[in-house]
């Protein structure tokens, strides 16, 4: 039987701080949600969710009226020996 939260890239020890809400348009534009500014282009603007169930929640009233594709993402604590130029390369198809 497989674990179905486990994705090829997660590491057993990845430490999660938290939830972030997406939103990805039809053109492919991403923006991460911001109660007090809304919309940010900025992951690092956006706000960061304790828990998971908040940001399920929050995300599901935006969802509504929206056209976009609204989630939740997991934000993992960042490795200091992670290469993010990699990242960068796999988005570019």
């Amino acid at each position: 039987m497989q674990d179905q939260d486990h994705t090829p890239d997660q590491d057993e020890d990845d430490v999660i701080v938290g939830y972030l809400i997406q939103r990805e348009t039809a053109e492919g534009d991403v923006s991460f949600w911001e109660p007090r500014n809304e919309w940010q282009e900025d992951p690092n603007e956006g706000k960061l969710y304790e828990s998971e169930d908040e940001a399920n929640a929050d995300a599901k009233s935006l969802q509504d009226g929206d056209d976009a594709t609204i989630t939740v993402e997991i934000v993992f604590e960042a490795d200091e020996d992670e290469d993010w130029g990699d990242e960068e390369e796999d988005h570019k198809a």
